[in-house]
Formats: structure tokens, sequence, C-alpha cells
């Protein structure tokens, strides 16, 4: 329950299992039992985040099952849950024939008012050029400012795709509406929130992309955070110098394989993450691991795996570590009868990480749990779930350590945190004073005394 391509997204779903088979027959491009399914189902039937059958045969790369279902008549403009049609999804993966057939089909030229900023928007993040000529070249205003206030030129330039910029540069982009933002003091100078949360450092860290997985140093003068790019996660900070925050740049990235999920070790001398990478860097990729890089002087070392005791053969996510070194992880691998995530921690002894122990189930349940953050003195976990009762896909929870040493049943962080989208990531900086997180793939931060009001 990661930010993974979309690709993983479609088949990550939570779909129960009769409704979801016609999706991932339609994803595995069985015609046959296509066809037969839709004898008896709606064609235009939608999944849990309002994505059709049309949805999943372009992100699944199906060119003969999208042929069938136009074919066979089903609604081509059918939005999703975040308002975004068949043509978003060809935009994403870059598929002219998809593109190209699904604007003939359309009535008139609506599109481009209704969704061509969106659509440019997507093509200079996946830094596709011949897809944002072909856009610019179809009527898309290039000057139209998204959401945030950004017009495409700006995005280009942050985003550090310098051939876009200098592509929408030669095609009449307005130089003057790109912005320079810059970013001083502590917390980036940001008006700190308070029980609402507010999106951290919007145009800055918080972007067009997807950003997730964020720490700050203990003194608060670097800042790590995850970034998805074109489906693969790479680790990026910025650092505060002469009182003014660096531009972020790459930490870890791999033509390959992703990192993500950035967190200091208590000396700051680790950093620890995860990846799918290979165990030699070079072979197969495998199952996701934690791994970490040492500070060697001024600089990083190469990627070190955090050993068999944590890494299990199944999938290790997002570590916290508490006062004593004590690493709290999610895991699916480490108990053969459990299929979905728990959470779990192990003792650092003697320079040693112990046998990983599962928490008990106030906290673990048959659903997912991943993503735990561990206040350093173990008075409280803060962690993702999806669980029914929930606001949307995936809620942050918390369980507070009573009197006895047990942890408490675990209980949603409300309306105030959890919304109809993900959240996730959670981390609470070394002062106490802010909880981060990860809301709609943008990063978000509130006051801690949210956390005070759920205790009481």
């Amino acid at each position: 329950m990661k930010t993974f391509p979309l690709i993983a997204l479609f088949l990550l779903t939570s779909l129960n299992t009769s409704a979801q088979s016609i999706f991932r027959t339609a994803c595995l491009g069985d015609l046959n039992r296509l066809d037969s399914l839709l004898q008896h189902r709606d064609i235009n039937q939608r999944d849990d985040r309002g994505r059709s059958l049309l949805h999943w045969a372009i992100g699944c790369r199906k060119k003969e099952v999208f042929d069938f279902l136009i074919d066979k008549g089903i609604d081509f403009n059918s939005v999703d849950n975040k308002k975004r049609t068949a043509m978003h999804v060809a935009v994403h993966f870059g598929d002219a024939y998809v593109f190209d057939e699904l604007r003939r089909l359309q009535a008139d030229n609506s599109w481009i008012k209704n969704y061509g900023t969106d659509f440019l928007e997507r093509a200079i993040l996946s830094n596709n050029e011949p897809f944002v000529k072909k856009l610019v070249s179809l009527g898309v205003d290039i000057n139209n400012k998204n959401e945030r206030g950004s017009a495409p030129l700006e995005i280009a330039k942050r985003i550090n795709a310098p051939e876009i910029f200098n592509l929408l540069s030669s095609l009449g982009a307005d130089t003057s509406m790109v912005r320079r933002i810059m970013m001083r003091g502590k917390y980036m100078g940001q008006k700190p929130p308070g029980l609402t949360p507010k999106m951290f450092a919007p145009h800055f860290i918080s972007t067009e992309a997807s950003e997730f997985g964020s720490v700050f140093s203990g003194d608060g003068n670097t800042f790590y955070f995850g970034v998805d790019v074109n489906g693969k996660n790479e680790i990026r900070y910025s650092e505060l110098k002469n009182n003014q925050w660096s531009k972020p740049e790459i930490l870890l990235s791999h033509k390959r394989f992703g990192y993500n999920d950035p967190f200091l070790s208590n000396d700051e001398n680790r950093l620890y993450f995860i990846s799918k990478m290979a165990l030699d860097g070079v072979g197969e990729l495998k199952d996701i691991d934690i791994w970490y890089i040492e500070k060697e002087n001024e600089n990083w070392s190469a990627p070190i795996n955090a050993g068999t005791t944590i890494n299990s053969k199944g999938n290790e996510y997002y570590i916290s570590l508490t006062q004593d070194g004590t690493m709290y992880f999610a895991s699916n691998g480490h108990n053969p009868e459990k299929t979905d995530h728990d959470i779990y921690y192990s003792k650092h002894l003697n320079g040693e990480f112990q046998k990983p122990v599962a928490l008990s189930n106030t906290v673990n349940t048959t659903n997912y749990e991943a993503d735990v953050f561990v206040a350093p003195d173990e008075s409280y976990i803060i962690f993702c779930s999806t669980r029914d009762e929930g606001f949307g896909r995936g809620d942050l929870y918390i369980s507070f350590k009573n009197v006895h040493g047990k942890w408490s049943e675990a209980v949603n962080m409300g309306k105030n945190i959890n919304t109809s989208t993900y959240e996730y990531c959670p981390f609470v900086t070394k002062d106490g004073k802010y909880l981060f997180y990860t809301s709609n793939q943008d990063i978000y931060w509130v006051s801690t005394d949210i956390i005070n009001t759920l205790k009481e």
C-alpha cells in the first residue's frame, strides 16, 4: 500500500473477490473470459476507486482489450473518483494510439478546456517530449496555470527537465510566469499549523509530483523525503544554509529500482530506507527490504542491507526507532500464517537486532498495518491501516502504551487527519511539535496537540 507505479496501483485495489475478477481479467488481457463475464454484467461498472474497465485496460497496456471495450460500446468518458478519464491514463503512459483513438471519439474539442491543462502537466511530469508537443499542437494552452497556480514552464523547471523547458520556451511559453520559490528559516519558513493539517512547503517540497515518507534531522536543518518519478521512487534532501533552504537534490536514485521511506538513526550516521534492489546491486529485483547508508566523513556509503534478522522473504516497510534503538517496522514475511502486513519490533542488543516480535491484536488485525512511527519513549505509535470503518483507502491510527506497558486498542485519528484518499508515512519531529504525513501524494503537517487530544 505504498506509492507504486500506476500499474501496481491497479493490481492492489481492495475490491471484493467477485467484483475484482472482471477487472483483473481485463488487466490480464483474457478476452474470452472478459466477453463471457460481460454477458451478465454491466460493461460500465466501476471499481472502488471509480475506475472503469477501460481505465484498467489502458493502465495494464492491453491494446486488444481497449479495442474490444470500445467496440462493445463502453462509456469512454467515464471519470474515476479523482475525476480522471481514460484519456488521463493514456497520457500518463504516453500511449499515443489510445489517446488518438479516444480523441477521435470525442463529440467536440471540449476536452481541451476541461482536461488539457491536466494532460500537459502529466506529460511534463513524465518527461514525455513528444506528448508535450502533441498536446500543444492540438490547442492546449501552453501558459494555463494548474490548480496550484503553476504554469507548465515552471513545472518543467521545478522537476529539472531542461529538454521540456526548452521545448515549451520554443513553442511560446511565457518565461515571466516562472516563479522563484525561496524557503528561509526554521521549517522552511512555513506558518506552523494548529489542529488543522496544512500542506508542507507548497511548490518546493509538495509539488505536482508525488512526495511521501519524510524526516527532519534532529536540528531541523536537513529534510529527507521520497519522490515518485515516473513510477520509480527516489530520495531527495534539502539543507538549511545561511538561513536559506537549498533546492532539493537527489540523494538516492537508480534507473532500475526505487528507494523510499527515509528514516534517520538516533545518532544520524545512518539513513534507513526501503528498496527492492538486488542484494548484489545488479541482479534480479527482490522483495522489498530495509536498507541503510552510513555517513563516511561528509559522504554517504553505498546501500547496505539490514540483514536477514530484519528482512524476510516477504516485504518489509517503513522503519522507526525508539530512544534505545529498538526498530519498529511492518512485514508480511515473518509470519507464514498471515498474508497481509503486520507491525513488528526488534530490540537492538550488543550491536545486533534481535528476532522481530509482532505487536498484539490491539494493533495488528487481519487487515493491512504498516508505516509505523513510534514515539522515542514508546508512549504511542501511529500507523497506517486499511479498515472497513476508515474514512478512505488507508487511514492513520494511533495506539498508546498504558501503565502496564501494553498497547491500547488502536483508534482512528479522525476526519481532521484522514480523508477519502490515502494517509500514510507518519513522522513526528524531534522537538515533538509536529506530525508529518502523506495525503493524496503530498506531504502535510499538523500540531501534535492532536495526539494529546486523542489521548485525552
